[in-house]
């Protein structure tokens, strides 16, 4: 589902936000060594868009993408995430989290050059 809200800092924001798994600002710090693969590849998805750990899954590579997104976060980058609720095949209700950059932590990523030219 898309976030309902709109404006420069609320456009990939959901309204429904976790605040367990909301990152502290770390707008001035610097991330010193190189980013794995992994987080290359996680980091290039969330730049496209909020992202589901499903696909956080399948475009890393790995089978737990939150430990990506908790490895991210320990370099200081703002990653937050919000739970929906789903329906899996068998009918039973469950949650997953979908993550997403700010507005604010895109732009500072590509200030820090993370990711190449």
């Amino acid at each position: 589902t898309a976030p309902a809200q709109s404006g420069p800092d609320t456009q990939d924001k959901p309204s429904n936000i976790n605040s367990n798994t909301q990152a502290a600002k770390h707008s001035t710090r610097k991330i010193k060594r190189a980013l794995s693969p992994r987080q290359v590849r996680a980091l290039e998805t969330l730049l496209t868009g909020p992202c589901s750990r499903e696909k956080l899954d399948r475009v890393t590579g790995a089978s737990n993408g939150p430990n990506v997104i908790m490895q991210l976060r320990r370099r200081g980058i703002t990653i937050q995430c919000r739970m929906e609720g789903h329906i899996d095949r068998d009918g039973i209700a469950g949650r997953h989290g979908v993550y997403w950059l700010p507005d604010s932590e895109r732009q500072r990523i590509g200030s820090l050059k993370l990711l190449g030219d």
